[in-house]
C-alpha cells in the first residue's frame, strides 16, 4: 500500500499532475481531432522522460565521471600552491553568526575544500559575487563561514565580483597573477567541473580538477521509482542540460 500511494502522489504533485493534466488534454485532442496534438504528445513525453531519475542519471552522470579525483598522496605529489573553490549561489536570510547562507552545493563544496586544505596546507582563493540584487555576496558569506569553522583568515583570498562561472576563471587569474600562483586545484560540482575546466583551459591556465559533490550514486538499481516523474530528477535533467548548452557555447565560441 505504501508504494502504491507514493505513485499515486508521482501523478498528482508537480510535475506530475502537470503531466497527468497535458495527458488528459493530449487524449481529448486526439478524440476531436484537433491539430497539435502529434505536437502536444512529443512535449508531453519529453517532459515526462525529463522528470525520471532514469533519465536524468543518463544525463548528468556523463558529467560526473568526466574527471577522477586524486589521491591526496597524488594531490601532494602535484604540488599545487592553491585551492579555488567555484561559486554556486547564496541568499540573504539570518544565520547563526551574521547574515546569508549558500547554497547546498555551496555547502558541500565547502566542506570538501576544508578537508583538502587541512591535508594541503594551502590557501583558498572564494570565488563568488552577488549575482542579484536579492541575493548574497557569496564569497563573502564563505569567508565567514570558514572562520567560523576555525579556517584562518591568512588562508582565505576573496574573489567577490564574479556573476557566472567565467567571470569566476577570469578574476580566480588575476588574483593567481597578484600572488604568483601557478598550479590551481579547483574544486566545484561533478556537474559543473567539465565546463569550468574549459574555460580555465581557454584562460591558459593549467588546473588540476576535483569533484566536491555528486547528483547521482555511480550505479543506479533498477526500480519502478526510477521511471515515476518527480521534481529532483527534473531539476537535475534540466541542470545537465543547461552544462552541456554551456560547453557547446564554449565550444562555438559564443562565450
Amino acid at each position: 500500500m505504501l508504494y502504491l500511494v507514493k505513485i499515486f502522489y508521482a501523478f498528482i504533485i508537480p510535475p506530475g499532475g502537470i503531466i497527468s493534466l497535458l495527458i488528459l488534454f493530449n487524449i481529448y485532442l486526439y478524440w476531436k481531432k484537433f491539430k497539435g496534438k502529434y505536437i502536444l504528445s512529443v512535449i508531453t513525453l519529453l517532459f515526462y522522460l525529463l522528470s525520471t531519475n532514469f533519465i536524468a542519471y543518463h544525463l548528468v552522470k556523463p558529467l560526473e565521471n568526466f574527471y577522477q579525483n586524486k589521491t591526496i598522496e597524488q594531490l601532494k605529489q602535484d604540488k599545487n600552491d592553491v585551492i579555488i573553490m567555484l561559486g554556486g549561489g547564496a541568499i540573504n536570510v539570518a544565520d547563526i553568526d551574521g547574515e546569508g547562507q549558500v547554497s547546498g552545493y555551496v555547502a558541500n563544496r565547502m566542506i570538501t575544500v576544508m578537508r583538502l586544505q587541512k591535508e594541503l596546507d594551502i590557501p583558498i582563493i572564494l570565488s563568488g559575487g552577488k549575482v542579484f540584487e536579492d541575493t548574497g555576496r557569496e564569497a563573502d558569506i564563505e569567508k565567514r563561514i570558514f572562520e567560523g569553522m576555525g579556517v584562518s583568515s591568512q588562508a582565505l583570498i576573496l574573489e567577490n565580483q564574479s556573476r557566472n562561472t567565467v567571470e569566476n576563471v577570469q578574476n580566480s587569474k588575476v588574483i593567481m597573477e597578484e600572488y604568483n600562483f601557478t598550479k590551481p586545484l579547483v574544486i566545484t560540482s561533478g556537474f559543473h567541473l567539465p565546463r569550468a575546466m574549459e574555460i580555465f583551459a581557454r584562460e591558459g591556465i593549467e588546473a588540476t580538477p576535483y569533484v566536491a559533490d555528486y547528483q547521482m550514486s555511480d550505479e543506479l538499481v533498477f526500480s519502478i521509482f526510477n521511471f515515476l516523474p518527480n521534481n529532483g530528477s527534473l531539476n537535475t535533467s534540466c541542470m545537465a542540460i543547461r552544462e552541456y548548452l554551456g560547453i557547446l557555447a564554449l565550444k562555438l565560441k559564443m562565450q
